[in-house]
């Protein structure tokens, strides 16, 4: 079972090499004095930004399990699909002013757009700080350049992650955000900031990392069994998916799941931002618990 195959987008490396010419420098400058009036984004995360700072401007967007039910984006064409790439030439038949990507992930296609003089931004989201970077860089490329802006929005679709209950000695916990291998965050993901911004005691916290997913460490049985975390949190891509989870070893020798203390998370929110409304709710459900 591989929990993380359209997940962690987390492995993102950015490089830039050799210097702008002259032609390029002079693309550089004609695109920060457009209007953006058209907005396409890559991201789920991107477009719930763009529609809560101004969505009138969004023109397209990726297709996402979260935006199924909300009308907002009913008319919207989607430029990708799951794990298909966005469709460049669909991209550029919409015009757009400006196209919002990750780094790492969309660097192809946004270097692509680049060349062809649309105006792109990548972003890295890797903690709290960067989420509110990215905000604020977006904005400030929708011509929105009031901080306070930004702040009212995270605010009010994050006001459960704003202030966190900071404690000492909290019970510990591990993440599994896969069962087979056995993944779980360290400090250096999104998650594990967000455990950090909560006071939460994650026992893989300082865990150095070896698997292919940057942030993430692969466990073992062994290790689990000796650390007998006092709190197990299990990250489901869809409903019902651990149901026999706490019956299969080794996790049925563990304290936490002996004392009822094992807790489901939607994927959405802990381990891929998703929306701010998933990483509120993610937010919501820690405070909760711990």
């Amino acid at each position: 079972m591989k929990v993380l195959n359209f997940t962690i987008g987390i492995s993102f490396l950015l490089c830039g090499c050799g210097e702008l010419n002259q032609s390029s420098r002079n693309k550089e400058i004609l695109n920060t004095s457009v209007k953006i009036e058209r907005v396409v984004t890559l991201t789920s995360l991107s477009t719930d930004i763009v529609s809560k700072l101004s969505s009138k401007k969004l023109v397209a967007i990726p297709g996402s399990s979260l935006f199924k039910n909300n009308d907002e984006f009913v008319d919207l064409p989607r430029i990708s699909q799951g794990r298909t790439p966005p469709n460049l030439e669909k991209i550029v038949s919409l015009k757009p002013d400006l196209v919002i990507g990750t780094k790492g992930f969309h660097d192809k296609i946004l270097g692509r757009l680049k060349d062809i003089n649309i105006q792109t931004v990548s972003y890295e989201l890797s903690d709290w700080n960067s989420l509110e970077n990215t905000i604020n860089l977006i904005s400030t490329k929708l011509g929105i350049n009031n901080f306070g802006k930004s702040n009212e929005l995270i605010n009010t679709n994050l006001k459960e992650c704003v202030i966190a209950n900071e404690q000492d000695k909290k019970p510990s916990v591990v993440i599994l955000a896969s069962i087979k291998p056995i993944l779980s965050p360290n400090s250096k993901s999104w998650a594990g900031n967000l455990l950090q911004r909560f006071g939460i005691n994650s026992l893989t916290k300082d865990l150095d990392s070896k698997s292919e997913f940057r942030g993430y460490v692969n466990l073992s049985p062994e290790w689990l069994v000796k650390e007998d975390p006092d709190n197990l949190i299990i990250i489901q891509t869809r409903p019902k998916q651990y149901v026999d989870f706490e019956k299969s070893k080794p996790f049925s020798n563990l304290k936490a799941v002996k004392s009822d203390q094992v807790y489901r998370f939607n994927y959405y929110g802990l381990i891929n931002a998703g929306s701010l409304e998933s990483i509120n709710s993610a937010c919501l459900k820690l405070r909760k618990i711990f």
